[in-house]
């Protein structure tokens, strides 16, 4: 960064805080606009522009009244020169390759006074990556000064985890992956009187050798485990707020220890559980968690599943996610293996009768790839989701997901659907349908729509989301056949039908053609009167368009979608 650069820099800054002027008439700052886009300065200066506005306010009013004429980095507030670094600090890792110490250097390069301030204010140094080298690491950890630090990364060498290790009683957080056990043990092997975060990764196999933090982090609140276990009745696990448990296959709690914890931190308000062998108990109890807000079970065992889902007492104001997978070699069926996870949907369903709610249906792929299972089992299943929640958003919405083969997808979503069923009979649900695919068209009882007309026959508001061209003229096909064919169509009641695709023309010309009258008339039959059609997002030729517009006499509204006059 040559001097000149520099001066713009600093200028700008103290010109733009201190003197209140547009960014656009500050000397310089066309030098900073035609810098390229991938310039590191640049985003410095872009994030720094649209933080000072908040930064400025913390400036007494009386103190702006008293400001110098002539603008430097000596009249500017520290506070404010701290919040905007911190603020821009944030962002390092969305565009500098060098991270948070690489950003703050090139700070620091702007001037000798902005150096020197940066390097005096502790708040600047807290944030500490263990994978940085060991001369650095003393740096930052005497430049902290007393303050409480925030650890985060992979820790590879003893020599840091010792470094690190002394600082203990400054912890806030401590967020660490590493591949060796001792150096896990070097780090857990003093009190930890400020930690609030603790989230642990282990590579591999690891069970702790000594108490962890010596049974002493009294402010501890947040706990994330992967893939390695901590002696269960520690007294550091009671009072927490949030609880994460991932892949741990061997030492994992069983069930009476998990409800131990949970028992003894009645202020839960978070608590996930994936991919975790905790073996099951006999005993039979439930714990109550008044303060839950997201309650996440992930591809447990069934019998796993069964047990945690029937021992936690959550309340309705909790979002739900559960995720499983159906396994058809098990001697169990389909409705066997859904049981447990469909008593939420049951509960949902009766406290949201009579009232509006939202069905989402997801037919696709999810998030198969990262469920560790073998590649070639993998690539057969594809996710079905089901969202259930109600309008007013009065209750926690609850999602299901259900790894299984696509051709058990309607099975899984109709049988799931039908669990709301006996509570819609006076108000029917909106249907929202995702990325829905054609399984056997020509078979109703393999077509999604099919089953959900003779779940659902009153729906009255249909949404289509990013749905395929073959399985979009499907449904049109069925919810508003040919006028000469007699075929009653789906969902006679329904009054708004949503479309939210990339292009909307290749429909809505095949919806012409497939409403156009036979014999000497000619022309189309038009939709229901009744009908609202809304098109979201998106493109539409003019002529297309057109064609929508003689089909619709009622209510055709475009949201965000681009009309292409030429097409």
């Amino acid at each position: 960064m040559d001097d000149y650069v520099k001066s713009v820099l600093r200028t700008l800054l103290c010109d733009i805080a201190l003197n209140r002027r547009s960014f656009n008439d500050v000397p310089g700052s066309q030098l900073l606009r035609e810098m390229p886009e991938s310039t590191d300065l640049k985003h410095a200066v872009q994030s720094i522009r649209r933080l000072l506005d908040d930064a400025y306010l913390t400036i007494d009013a009386e103190n702006r009244g008293r400001r110098s004429g002539k603008a430097s980095l000596s009249s500017l507030p520290v506070e404010i020169f701290l919040t905007i670094v911190k603020k821009v600090l944030l962002e390092a890792d969305r565009y500098h390759e060098a991270g948070y110490y690489g950003q703050l250097t090139e700070l620091c390069l702007v001037s000798k006074g902005w150096a020197e301030t940066i390097h005096g204010l502790p708040g600047l140094w807290t944030p500490v990556d263990p994978y940085s080298s060991e001369e650095l690491l003393k740096v930052v950890l005497s430049r902290s000064g007393e303050l409480p630090l925030d650890i985060k990364g992979y820790v590879g060498s003893l020599s840091v985890a010792e470094m690190i290790q002394s600082e203990a009683h400054r912890w806030r957080s401590l967020d660490i992956i590493s591949d060796e056990g001792c150096i896990m043990d070097s780090l857990m092997s003093k009190p930890a009187p400020r930690l609030q975060e603790l989230a642990i990764a282990a590579r591999r196999y690891w069970v702790p050798q000594t108490n962890v933090f010596g049974g002493t982090a009294p402010k501890l609140e947040a706990v994330m485990l992967q893939g390695c276990p901590l002696p269960w009745k520690s007294p550091i696990l009671s009072d927490l707020k949030k609880l994460a448990l991932y892949r741990i296959e061997e030492g994992a709690p069983d069930m009476n220890a998990l409800l131990d914890i949970l028992a003894a931190s009645p202020q839960l308000s978070s608590l996930q559980i994936g991919f975790t062998h905790i073996p099951i108990s006999p005993l039979s109890r439930r714990v109550n968690l008044p303060n839950l807000r997201l309650l996440k079970v992930e591809y447990l065992y069934l019998e796993v599943m069964t047990q945690v889902l029937s021992s936690i007492e959550a309340p309705m104001s909790a979002r739900c996610i559960f995720r499983t997978r159906l396994d058809d070699e098990e001697d169990t069926s389909m409705e066997e293996q859904l049981a447990t996870i469909s008593e939420r949907l049951v509960v949902l369903a009766q406290s949201v009768r009579d009232s509006s709610s939202i069905l989402t249906l997801q037919m696709g792929d999810g998030e198969s790839e990262d469920l560790g299972w073998d590649v070639d089992s993998v690539e057969e299943e594809a996710d079905a989701v089901l969202t259930y929640e109600d309008e007013g958003g009065h209750l926690g919405p609850l999602s299901i997901t259900v790894s299984s083969p696509p051709t058990r997808h309607v099975d899984v979503l109709s049988h799931l659907a039908g669990k709301i069923r006996p509570y819609t009979k006076s108000s029917p649900p909106k249907l929202r349908l995702v990325d829905m695919h054609r399984t056997l068209p020509e078979d109703e009882t393999a077509n999604l729509l099919c089953a959900l007309h003779r779940t659902f026959p009153n729906v009255q508001e249909i949404a289509l989301i990013d749905i395929t061209y073959p399985a979009m003229i499907d449904a049109l096909r069925r919810i508003f056949p040919q006028p000469a064919s007699n075929i009653p169509p789906l969902f006679s009641r329904l009054t708004t039908l949503t479309v939210k695709r990339r292009s909307h023309g290749d429909w809505a010309v095949w919806l012409q053609g497939h409403r156009r009258r036979t014999g000497k008339k000619g022309g189309v039959s038009p939709l229901p009167r009744t009908l609202t059609m809304r098109l979201e997002g998106g493109s539409i030729g003019a002529k297309a368009l057109g064609a929508l517009k003689q089909l619709v006499p009622g209510t055709l509204s475009l949201d965000n979608v681009h009309v292409n006059e030429k097409a």
